[in-house]
């Protein structure tokens, strides 16, 4: 038990000393560049097809669409996707990400629909207008927010998202 403790105690200490120890001017500037840059490469083909792709309203009727957990669906193509967003690079206010484009045209299964989520830069929850879609083993691998490395989840909207029968 004592080991354990003290196990606990030594990893304490490590992240305090590591914590306390502030980054240099460089250091931070560097990684603040480097972060810029990596979201702008990924970006920039996004936002020419965002800008050059015509409007979809006829999508906007499959966002009253809801699917349920368990359902096959498949991503729409980019183009497609490109012109149910708005100048933000948003649908009712979910942005569209970089890094799902590689998963337009493929198929995978409804694992949970988010009604619900919570801010994480205050810690309110907030109820979603328009419930966002998580998807099987879809996940942001950050490459284009810096080298991110949290895994999170995509939300998609319905409009994004076409049945497979």
């Amino acid at each position: 038990m004592q080991k354990v403790i003290d196990d606990a105690c030594n990893f304490e200490r490590a992240v305090l000393k590591e914590s306390s120890k502030p980054r240099s001017l460089v250091t931070k500037l560097v990684m603040k560049i480097r972060n810029k840059i990596f979201t702008l490469k990924g970006r920039t083909n996004y936002f020419f097809l965002r800008h050059t792709a015509p409007r979809s309203d006829n999508l906007s009727a499959s966002e009253k669409q809801f699917f349920e957990v368990g359902d096959w669906v498949e991503v729409r193509q980019m183009r497609e996707i490109a012109g149910t967003l708005d100048e933000h690079g948003k649908c009712n206010g979910l942005y569209f990400m970089p890094e799902m484009e590689e998963y337009c045209g493929k198929r995978f299964q409804i694992i949970k629909i988010a009604k619900k989520i919570r801010l994480e830069s205050t810690g309110e929850l907030r109820k979603l207008r328009v419930p966002s879609y998580f998807l099987d083993k879809v996940y942001c691998n950050g490459n284009f927010q810096g080298g991110c490395d949290r895994l999170c989840f995509h939300y998609w909207r319905a409009v994004w998202l076409k049945p497979i029968e």
